[in-house]
């Protein structure tokens, strides 16, 4: 990315969340192309180190320094003045409930502030960070962002039976593949967590297939909710961002530099007897309602 000039306050942290395989990373990229705004590789800082806890909630329960490295090595960062802030769990502060909790939070403090700072030395006032997964974050970044720099969230979510199918296809070849059920059960549990946060004004919903169909439109509507002013130019730059956005073994995030069209690959992965599994295990009420709450739908946002 481009050297901008320094900025001495962060004005906007965004998180995109979602299924994976849903378009998230283009639309990451749509933002990230925004001339106020940065983003990085996926960070995971909210799941990997995290379990939850029945009564508890999100649980800090593995050192996080080992990503955290990792993930400022990949965005051009040195970890070397963050490090001394962490450190696994004593056994006092797993010992208990209100040790737990405590510490957690401590510690999510400490991980917002190095995104903080990250988009500061970038130069950008607002930084978007994309992690599918913190979806099931959502509760613990909020009650941590509460320094008033305002903290949104924008959930990208797509048709069941393509992103079972993509889910299905691109699991092949990850170190555990997915079963079919597992991609469904997966989708379905996802977007009935994101309907949980339709009626919170700072959370902001973005359905793929109007996205591809209509990109400005639904570009208009999101920069307007985030604060943004409208840069027509996203539409053209956002190929030219991806590079920074994925590591050297996410080769599928390069296709993401071509034309915005839908995709559309359920055909091409599925049999006739999976297209049905699928078909008849969506649990399609959430998908509905997410959508008529969506950016640039008819009656929505």
């Amino acid at each position: 990315m481009s050297e901008k000039p320094p900025v001495s306050e962060v004005h906007g942290r965004l998180f995109l969340v979602g299924v994976p395989r849903s378009g998230t990373t283009l639309l990451q990229a749509l933002l990230a192309a925004h001339p106020q705004v940065t983003s990085f590789t996926e960070s995971h800082l909210f799941s990997r180190p995290f379990r939850r806890v029945p009564g508890v909630g999100l649980v800090l329960t593995s050192d996080p320094t080992p990503r955290l490295v990792e993930f400022l090595a990949e965005n051009g960062a040195s970890a070397a003045e963050v490090a001394p802030w962490f450190g696994p769990p004593t056994p006092a502060e797993l010992g208990s409930r209100l040790g737990r909790a405590s510490h957690t939070k401590d510690v999510a403090v400490r991980l917002v502030a190095v995104l903080d700072n990250l988009g500061l030395q970038r130069g950008s006032p607002v930084w978007l960070e994309k992690t599918p997964r913190h979806l099931h974050a959502i509760d613990l970044l909020e009650s941590v962002c509460d320094d008033g720099v305002p903290t949104r969230f924008v959930h990208l979510f797509r048709d069941g039976l393509q992103t079972v199918a993509s889910l299905y296809a691109a699991s092949r070849s990850w170190p555990e593949s997915y079963e079919l059920g597992t991609c469904i059960d997966r989708w379905n549990r996802d977007l009935e967590q994101s309907a949980r946060y339709l009626d919170r004004s700072n959370h902001h919903f973005v359905c793929y297939e109007t996205l591809t169909r209509d990109p400005e439109a639904v570009l208009r509507a999101l920069f307007a909710a985030l604060d943004l002013p409208w840069e027509a130019s996203v539409l053209n730059d956002f190929g030219g961002v991806t590079d920074d956005l994925k590591t050297s073994d996410e080769t599928w995030k390069g296709r993401v530099n071509r034309a915005i069209r839908p995709s559309a690959t359920a055909n091409d992965v599925l049999d006739e007897r999976q297209r049905e599994q699928v078909l008849g295990s969506l649990r399609r009420d959430a998908y509905d309602r997410l959508r008529r709450h969506a950016l640039g739908e008819p009656g929505g946002e």
